[in-house]
């Protein structure tokens, strides 16, 4: 005899608390990995004191099969993926390029790195720098839109969302010498065209500016390759396993994987290069490129 299946307005009622419980209980797990691995420390992006989240689970089982990504690489990718500032929600990734902004651009008098980009975006120094955010840095975002001068925007290709502009890398419709700075972080990846995206930021950097960004490079893959091509009629043309981040099977196409040989292309395209927390190892993927635009 089967059982009676549960009227569907207890589902609808009992499934929202059922989702809030697991996402309690995650979030609990979170703060006591946090304390037993000693995750604390002052966030670059908010200036905050306080536990960062590791989430394992970011990293899905079926990225990792599709990357080839052993257990221990999962991890580091899980790291850079999180870590998360419990105040403001930035990424590892996200206060690493900050650690780095505040290092290159020191302010006051004398100059010197301030304590965070919060701080950071309030000095006139900072408020006087022509900046670039292509694509929406989470964490980061909301500390970088208090600059007056920039320039924000997050790739739409539908166009569907109102009010936001639209750039796309590889065209952007910025003039000459347009900024100081450009900010990228886990973008150039899904560019179909590498090349031709930097050559259009070596374009609109003023000179001596700089482009500083993350992207995914994993140890192990000594030369940066095409994964796909985008054909003129718009469709995919597959020459190596087709990856999408962030699910694996799921999101955003990849068209480069990045690797050793990356900073040398980054020299090709006019830059002058520097990697800061590197080099990439199985431990930490989250390293930040600097290309500077010589004088």
């Amino acid at each position: 005899m089967s059982r009676p299946r549960p009227p569907l307005s207890l589902k609808r009622r009992f499934l929202p608390i059922w989702n809030r419980s697991h996402r309690a209980a995650w979030r609990v797990g979170e703060y006591l990995g946090a304390i037993r691995h000693g995750r604390f420390g002052r966030c670059d992006v908010c200036g905050r004191f306080g536990p960062w989240l590791y989430r394992r689970r970011l990293v899905s089982s079926k990225l990792q099969e599709l990357w080839e990504l052993t257990p221990k690489l999962a991890e580091a990718l899980a790291r850079k993926e999180s870590l998360d500032c419990i105040y403001c929600g930035a990424k590892l990734r996200a206060r690493r390029l900050s650690r780095v902004l505040l290092d290159l651009y020191p302010v006051g008098r004398p100059p010197a790195p301030s304590p965070s980009i919060a701080d950071w975006v309030r000095k006139p120094e900072s408020q006087s720098l022509r900046v670039a955010e292509i694509n929406l840095i989470e964490g980061l975002h909301a500390c970088l839109s208090e600059l007056s001068t920039l320039a924000f925007s997050d790739f739409d290709p539908d166009g569907s969302r109102a009010g936001v502009r639209s750039e796309d890398l590889t065209r952007l419709t910025y003039p000459d010498a347009s900024f100081d700075l450009v900010v990228t972080s886990e973008t150039l990846e899904h560019v179909p065209d590498l090349r031709k995206a930097l050559k259009e930021i070596h374009r609109v950097l003023a000179p001596g500016g700089r482009h500083v960004f993350t992207v995914p490079v994993l140890p192990g893959v000594p030369k940066t390759f095409a994964r796909m091509a985008l054909r003129p009629d718009g469709a995919l043309e597959r020459s190596h396993r087709e990856i999408r981040h962030p699910g694996g099977d799921v999101g955003y196409p990849v068209f480069t994987e990045f690797g050793a040989d990356f900073p040398g292309l980054l020299e090709q395209a006019g830059f002058e290069v520097a990697v800061a927390f590197g080099p990439v190892s199985d431990d930490d993927l989250a390293q930040v490129y600097v290309c500077r635009k010589p004088q």
